[in-house]
């Protein structure tokens, strides 16, 4: 996943920024036709676009709104912020209180912890739906339904867990072999060398390669193997 996308379903709030903003551009479209055709005077046709093009603005950021995913991080996108944090500097994903400008709002929403010890609010809240007037934007802020912001909750967690996942596997993957180590003599054992594979069996050579493999494995040091793989050369 290359792209940052929202890895939940829509909440109410935002689809209705989304018809909002076609709503907007439908109007946009009508004044325009209006002031071609010279129904519309140009102060008025001015001050409508000057207002509709600030409509625009907050209704297609209040589409925006929300938590974004990407194989490299998340991102929190807020009415005029947005921050990315890369996975590697995410501490934790958990309900903490929702505030603004540092007063408490009353509800939970969901805050990304970094490493560095930095809080994170998403515009992410849990609403009420027992209190209509908690149930709905302020300000930039998402409150949503109580069982889709757990959902939500749920699944960033989730996101967040097969990051530790990957980079804990990519981490712990074996270091390449080592460089084939040279003979200690090779212009003395090249001849003997290349005559003794000629002449190996496959019991020997399926004896060497596990004893190459020990020995990339560093199990073994190039004097034990160099002894070892002589006494396999030298069996008859």
């Amino acid at each position: 996943m290359r792209t940052w996308q929202r890895p939940y379903s829509l909440d109410v709030a935002t689809g209705f920024a989304v018809l909002g903003l076609v709503a907007v551009a439908g109007l946009a479209t009508f004044f325009a036709i209006m002031y071609v055709r010279g129904q519309l005077p140009t102060p008025v046709a001015i001050l409508l676009a000057v207002w509709l093009a600030g409509a625009v603005a907050v209704t297609a950021r209040h589409a925006m709104l929300g938590v974004y995913v990407s194989d490299g991080g998340i991102r929190s996108r807020s009415l005029l912020r947005t921050a990315t944090v890369p996975w590697a500097s995410v501490a934790e994903i958990h309900s903490g209180t929702a505030t603004m400008a540092g007063f408490d709002m009353g509800r939970v929403a969901i805050v990304i912890e970094r490493t560095d010890g930095v809080s994170i609010q998403t515009p992410l809240q849990r609403g009420d739906l027992f209190r209509p007037f908690t149930f709905r934007p302020e300000l930039g802020r998402l409150a949503t339904w109580p069982e889709h912001y757990d959902e939500i909750l749920t699944t960033l967690r989730a996101h967040h867990h097969d990051a530790q996942r990957r980079r804990t596997a990519s981490t712990a993957l074996p270091a390449p072999p080592p460089a084939a180590t040279r003979p200690m003599n090779p212009s003395a054992g090249a001849g003997r060398a290349r005559a003794a594979r000629d002449a190996l069996t496959a019991e020997q050579r399926r004896d060497i390669h596990a004893l190459t493999r020990q020995h990339q494995r560093g199990a073994l040091t190039d004097i034990e193997f160099a002894a070892e793989l002589a006494k396999i050369q030298d069996t008859d």
